[in-house]
C-alpha cells in the first residue's frame, strides 16, 4: 500500500513534469486552457524560486516521512529510490532556482509572443 509521503512524491513528480513539458506541449497542441494552467503554475513555481521558498510539496513529503519513520532516508523502496533520484537532483539549489526563473521567463515570453486562443 502506498503511504502519504510516496503519494505526495508522485504528485510532486507529476507537477515537475508538467512544469517542464507544459510549455512545449501547450504550444504544440495550441490549447489555451493548458497554456493558462501551465502559466499560472509556472508563475507560482518561479515566484517560490525568486523568494527562495522551498516547495510546499517537498516540505509536506518530508513531514510525512519523518512522522512515519524517524530513520527517514530517500533510499528506501521503489518510489523513494527511483522517483526521488529524478525529483531531487544532487545539484546546487541556486541552479534549480535559476532554472525555474529562466523557464518561468520563457513561459511568460511565450504567452506574450503566441497568445493563447489564437488558432491557425
Amino acid at each position: 500500500m502506498i503511504n502519504m509521503a510516496d503519494f505526495i512524491m508522485i504528485i510532486h513528480f507529476l507537477w515537475v513534469l508538467f512544469m517542464i513539458l507544459g510549455l512545449p506541449l501547450g504550444l504544440w497542441l495550441r490549447s489555451p486552457t493548458l497554456r493558462w494552467v501551465h502559466f499560472m503554475g509556472m508563475s507560482v513555481t518561479a515566484l517560490f524560486a525568486v523568494l527562495g521558498i522551498y516547495c510546499p510539496l517537498t516540505m509536506w513529503e518530508e513531514n510525512f516521512r519523518w512522522g512515519a519513520d524517524r530513520s527517514f532516508n530517500l533510499e528506501g523502496g521503489f518510489l523513494s529510490h527511483y522517483i526521488s533520484s529524478l525529483l531531487y537532483l544532487d545539484i546546487e539549489p541556486w541552479i534549480l532556482r535559476g532554472a525555474a526563473i529562466l523557464w518561468g521567463t520563457l513561459t511568460a515570453l511565450a504567452m506574450a509572443a503566441v497568445r493563447p486562443g489564437r488558432g491557425k
